[in-house]
């Protein structure tokens, strides 16, 4: 029976855990190339990655990324006047080469797949996590030309020794060459860090610019192997052969990274739409929660001209939508009457519009409808203009700093018709098919 108990636990535990990750419908995909520095001087890296979201901002991030590094290293003339080698029979000797031309190229390719966290709204985004690297080509192709070779005894005297001193050690011109060496390596793990600005090009587009920078925790080549060049000489000849310099080789690259995302789906984050009023408590969680009737919405909601101001004797406001009635307020907008607190209403303001304008964002299909309210005037007339200027100022707000299409808000006013005055009353309206 215990065994039993713990199984359903460990499965209830695992729907949670898939439903938590696959059941929002936001996903990020997007195409990306980073140019940079690189332990071999020069970095591209072009990729392609998804990104699932499942709690708001906060997400991870898998994809590919193809890094080719190379570096090349060139030289005229040179000359090595200051080697001391031990020739065949343990005496000291001073060596000399020179080379008229030498070259060195150092090629390396590797596939990353970069698993990161990652952190992105409209504004910004960071991501930290590890790549894994696994070389797909490592190579030394080296070309020179002109090689010769000298040497002498400095602790032979001719002047003393005579003909008895050994003869120098010059072994002259030795054959020009190149030669290509392939380079073992094995995958390497290397920690991953990017961050940058976001642009927002429509709803589902966006342009990203940012920095990116990664390093290995481990050797990525085999320390056994000799990729570069070093000379080699023996009693009769003196050439170039392949060293192990590399040996202590860790990849790592910084520079800047270009994205261009496509978003997919719809947050469902688990929060409330709520009105935000001034100096107002919420309620208790223990009051009991009044869900209103929803009425049907119709086809095409009414909405009023924008500059339609009638006549003061025989002014009429109109009556209150009939598809908004009994309708739970998404938002409310507050005006107070002290002066002092304008500051105060403009930030509260514009966090609810803000709110808005990523409700509009989230779901394509819905629709946003705005009732304003004005204080009792004298004039029935100027009520409904204060009202309906209120509407008009959200409306303005969505479409001229969020991108919100002006057909997806309609505005009303009521003047001054309800006992609770100075607000303007906004309903969310879904209408997909």
């Amino acid at each position: 029976m215990l065994k039993k108990n713990k199984n359903k636990k460990i499965l209830i535990a695992l729907v949670f855990l898939v439903h938590t990750i696959f059941a929002q419908t936001l996903y990020e995909f997007d195409v990306n190339y980073g140019f940079g520095a690189s332990e071999l001087s020069f970095n591209s890296a072009p990729g392609i990655a998804i990104t699932v979201y499942p709690i708001k901002n906060f997400g991870f991030s898998a994809g590919v990324q193809y890094s080719s590094r190379w570096q090349t290293r060139t030289s005229k003339f040179i000359k090595d006047t200051n080697s001391v080698v031990v020739d065949s029979e343990k005496d000291s000797l001073i060596f000399i080469y020179s080379i008229n031309k030498f070259k060195e190229e150092l090629d390396g390719t590797i596939l990353q797949i970069p698993i990161l966290l990652k952190f992105s709204n409209d504004l910004y985004y960071v991501g930290a996590g590890v790549k894994i690297g696994a070389v797909q080509k490592a190579s030394a192709s080296v070309d020179y030309s002109g090689l010769e070779t000298e040497g002498y005894y400095p602790q032979y005297d001719l002047r003393i020794f005579g003909p008895t001193a050994p003869a120098s050690q010059g072994f002259g011109p030795q054959k020009d060459s190149s030669f290509k060496t392939k380079i073992s390596s094995k995958s390497s793990i290397m920690l991953a860090m990017e961050g940058g600005i976001k642009a927002m090009l429509t709803n589902n587009f966006s342009m990203l610019i940012g920095v990116f920078a990664d390093y290995s925790f481990n050797k990525g080549f085999d320390r056994n192997l000799k990729p570069t060049i070093e000379r080699i000489e023996t009693k009769n000849s003196a050439s170039l052969v392949a060293s192990d310099r590399w040996e202590s080789w860790r990849p790592w690259s910084v520079g800047i990274a270009a994205k261009f995302s496509f978003m997919l789906g719809q947050k469902n984050p688990k929060e409330e739409i709520c009105a935000i009023e001034p100096s107002v408590k919420q309620n208790s969680a223990k009051e009991p929660i009044e869900i209103p009737t929803q009425t049907p919405v119709p086809a095409v909601p009414m909405q009023m001209p924008i500059r339609w101001l009638p006549q003061q004797n025989d002014f009429t406001t109109p009556d209150f939508p009939v598809f908004l009635l009994n309708r739970k307020v998404d938002f409310t907008f507050y005006y107070p009457e002290e002066e002092e607190q304008a500051n105060e209403t403009d930030s509260l303001h514009s966090a609810l519009t803000l709110q808005i304008a990523n409700v509009m964002r989230e779901k394509t299909y819905s629709q946003l409808h705005c009732v304003g309210y004005s204080e009792k005037l004298l004039s029935g007339s100027t009520a409904y203009e204060t009202a309906f200027q209120r509407a008009l100022d959200i409306r303005s707000n969505l479409t001229r700093f969020y991108g919100i299409e002006e057909k997806r808000i309609s505005i009303y006013s009521q003047g001054s018709k309800n006992t609770s005055y100075r607000r303007t009353e906004c309903f969310v309206i879904d209408t997909s098919p």
